[in-house]
């Protein structure tokens, strides 16, 4: 399963259920420092999407 997430900064964060959380706190820490969720806080503003819509690197 993928989830999605769209920062308040216009970012918009997609991975895997695997990554997602660590690229969620990844963007935090490099845009938004001092801002820190738990996993359920950023698990509760995701969104579910289909796993296509994860780019591959």
């Amino acid at each position: 399963m993928a989830y999605n997430l769209r920062c308040p900064c216009g970012e918009s964060i997609t991975a895997l259920e695997d990554d997602f959380v660590a690229k969620v706190q990844a963007h935090l820490a490099a845009e938004h420092p001092g801002r820190e969720y738990t996993e359920t806080e950023i698990m509760l503003m995701a969104m579910t999407v289909p796993d296509r819509a994860v780019k591959s690197d």
